[in-house]
């Protein structure tokens, strides 16, 4: 019995899942852009000396923080028509997780700049360095260093965010995976393979977070 179910059902189902990988790598790829630079903007704002700019990027973490990935999907495919903003679900689908991606990004990028001691950047305005040097030699080096290992980690939680963007209409694994169970009644078989590609995708990022990690130390 565990043979069949390894080598016939696995292997059945295994195809017409990973064709729909590449929706789920589209969309995770456009959410991880958006989400960064969206989270260093928010970032940015949060450890300026402009008190508005502090408030509004505190407001928008919080608020964005706050509402679940799901709602933001929602927002984005639903909502926003009714302001006579029409977005195609894969746009609205990065758009959404973009927005919950970039408030974690934010915090995680802010706590990296932060953790440069004061007196770093004391010496480098003591050295008359641009402002341009300074983040580019001794700000920016040791803020990846430290935000790199949490932002790796929100970018898997990303990457398994995409699931929902099946409510929104996506057909990405999850949603193939719905209409596969729907027409096969095989959920125990179709539901392992989804799991086993997306352990492989997040094994595939951990194995970046490693190599990247590497190279940033090398380099201090």
């Amino acid at each position: 019995m565990l043979i069949a179910f390894e080598v016939n059902l696995l292997g059945r189902f295994w195809m017409p899942i990973l064709r729909t990988s590449t929706t789920t790598l589209e969309l995770f790829g456009l959410s991880v852009v958006g989400g960064t630079v969206l989270g260093l903007v928010l970032a940015m704002m949060r450890v300026s000396r402009f008190g508005p700019a502090k408030g509004i990027s505190w407001v928008l973490v919080w608020i964005l923080r706050g509402v679940p990935a799901l709602i933001l999907l929602f927002f984005a495919f639903y909502g926003l028509p009714e302001l006579g903003i029409h977005l195609q679900p894969i746009i609205a689908g990065a758009l959404g997780l973009s927005l919950s991606a970039a408030a974690y990004n934010a915090e995680i990028i802010r706590s990296g700049i932060l953790s440069v001691g004061s007196g770093q950047w004391e010496a480098s305005q003591a050295l008359a360095m641009s402002p341009f040097a300074m983040w580019r030699r001794i700000v920016l080096p040791q803020s990846i260093r430290i935000a790199l290992p949490p932002y790796m980690t929100n970018a898997i939680t990303l990457l398994k965010s995409t699931s929902l963007a099946s409510t929104i209409t996506i057909l990405e694994m999850t949603g193939e995976a719905n209409r596969l169970i729907s027409t096969s009644l095989d959920p125990l078989e179709i539901l392992t393979d989804v799991a086993l590609i997306y352990i492989l995708m997040a094994a595939v990022l951990a194995t970046l977070q490693g190599v990247l990690e590497k190279t940033f130390e090398l380099k201090q």
